[in-house]
Order: structure tokens, then C-alpha cells, then sequence
């Protein structure tokens, strides 16, 4: 039977289909819904009608598979937590698409994430270092029994880093946000999880064409992240996107991505990670 999971962030939106516990599809949609939400508040209307359209055509993709919408879980992280303008949006949403969106807690998301990550794969225990858009998770787990050890919700992520950025007001935001107790943290095995940590992937290795098996659980060290970043640090969106034309509108954010990327591995004392293309929406999935 086929299932579907879809993730609303402030950056893309996430779309997999299950066939049993085979993928059977992986797509994402880069809507920047959490373009200047923190001056205002409130999403953008290009941004909602971007993300209303994504949705329309994950509707389409779940007709044509004939998956029916109780077969369908829909949850929205960080950026809708905050949006006044969320609750109305998502109405709107429900009435063009049948499709139900949640709204969760960071709590929650750091679970799914990290329930994400595990799906399919061998692992003991592990931080999972998830980059959105408008929040960064640090999530300590065990794998086998599954547990969740701690974890936390920074809000801080690339797009608003790039929003803060043009405000003059990042380095003020970066530094008191990023200084929290690291503790819990340390001498684990590192899972980068969801976009930014893929997307970094693929820059560093030339990979031109997303897919799940090109990135997922592929071995990314700081000094690649580093030498991405030095690339990419003083030009402009439009000359990242020549030079990766696959990164589409996260052009527009990924270098804060990667600087926030060098930042924590640097706090947690690592040198490398594992790229994970697994993240909230494989671990929404498992409870349909």
C-alpha cells in the first residue's frame, strides 16, 4: 500500500511516497515560506501562493497514484509556529488541496526528525544537527530502543540568517543564539539532516541532480563545508545559482546555511558528518 508524507518549512516543501517501506518518490519544492517573517510576522503572499501551488501538485501526484488522503500525513515546523496569518493559510490549504496540515511542536519535530534518520539504517547513537530555514535542531538520540535524549529548537536558520543579514542585525542574532550548552551534545556520531546538509553535499561533490541515493548516508567532512563556503561567501545569488543551478531558489539562503553548518560543527568539537535526506517526513510517515 502506498502512503505519503509531506513537510511544510520555511524554506521547501518535502513530499516522499512509500510503496510498503520502499521510497517510491522524494520531492521537494523551494517556496521560501519564511521570507521576512520575522519583520512581519506574518507569510508573504508570493510565498504562500508558491507553496499553495506545491501542494496543489502533490495533490495531483497523490490522485494519480490513487492515494487516498487518509493515507496522507501533513505537518508544518518552525515558520508556521511563528506566521499570525498560519492557521488562516492552512484553512485555505484544506479547502483547495483535502490536505490536513499540522501544525507541531519543536518537540515534535525534533522526534520525527530523528525517527527520519533511523528509518532503515544500522545506528547505536547519534546527534542529528537538522538546518531549516527558520530553526536549527540539535537532537541527541539512541537508536535501539528508540530515545530521544535531549534535544533543542535554535531559532536561527538560513533564511532568516539571510533576513537578519540584510537588516545588519546577523552577527548580534548568531552569536547569543548559538551560545547554549553544547555538552549534550558531544562525542557522538554526527547525522546532518534535510536540505542544507544535501545541498552542501552535492556542492562539494559535483553532483548536478538531486536523488535520495546520491546524498543519503554519504560522508561530508568541514573542510569540504569550509572550502564550499569560501567559494560562495562574496558572490551573489545569481552567480551561486550558474555555478549550482540545481540549489533553485535555496541559492538565495545556502551560504548562510553553510556558515551556520561550520559554526556548530566547529562547537561540537567535529570534523565531519553523514548526510541524511531522511528527515521529518520519513519520520511523520511511520505513524500512519
Amino acid at each position: 500500500m502506498k502512503r505519503a508524507s509531506i513537510d511544510i518549512g520555511s524554506n521547501t516543501v518535502q513530499f516522499i511516497i512509500l510503496n510498503g517501506d520502499d521510497l517510491f518518490l522524494h520531492k521537494q519544492y523551494v517556496t521560501n515560506l519564511g521570507y521576512k517573517l520575522d519583520e512581519t510576522q506574518k507569510f508573504h503572499d508570493q510565498s504562500m501562493k508558491d507553496t499553495l501551488n506545491a501542494l496543489i501538485d502533490v495533490k495531483n501526484i497523490l490522485d494519480d497514484n490513487n492515494i487516498s488522503i487518509k493515507n496522507v500525513i501533513a505537518t508544518a515546523t518552525e515558520a508556521s509556529r511563528v506566521a499570525k496569518n498560519g492557521p488562516a493559510f492552512y484553512d485555505d490549504v484544506l479547502e483547495k488541496t483535502e490536505i490536513k496540515v499540522e501544525i507541531i511542536s519543536s518537540e515534535k519535530e525534533a522526534f520525527y526528525s530523528a525517527k527520519g534518520i533511523i528509518l532503515g539504517q544500522d545506528l547505536n547513537s547519534f546527534t542529528a544537527i537538522d538546518i531549516g530555514g527558520a530553526s536549527t535542531e540539535l537532537i541527541s538520540s539512541i537508536a535501539n530502543p528508540f530515545e530521544i535524549k535531549k534535544s533543542i529548537s535554535l531559532p536561527l536558520g538560513s533564511v532568516r540568517m539571510a533576513n537578519w543579514f540584510n537588516e545588519n542585525t546577523l552577527n548580534g542574532k548568531l552569536a547569543d543564539i548559538l551560545d547554549i550548552d553544547y555538552s549534550p551534545y558531544l562525542n557522538a556520531k554526527i547525522i546532518g539532516v534535510a536540505g542544507t546538509m544535501s545541498s552542501l553535499y552535492m556542492m562539494a561533490n559535483n553532483i548536478s541532480k538531486f536523488s535520495h541515493e546520491s546524498v543519503n548516508q554519504k560522508l561530508l567532512k568541514l573542510e569540504e563545508i569550509k572550502n564550499v563556503y569560501e567559494k560562495i561567501k562574496d558572490i551573489s545569488a545569481e552567480e551561486i545559482l550558474n555555478i549550482y543551478p540545481f540549489l533553485g531558489k535555496r541559492s538565495k539562503v545556502i551560504k548562510f546555511g553553510a556558515s551556520l553548518a561550520i559554526e556548530i560543527l566547529n562547537k561540537l568539537s567535529s570534523i565531519e558528518l553523514v548526510v541524511s535526506s531522511q528527515g521529518v517526513v520519513f519520520g511523520s510517515i511511520q505513524d500512519l
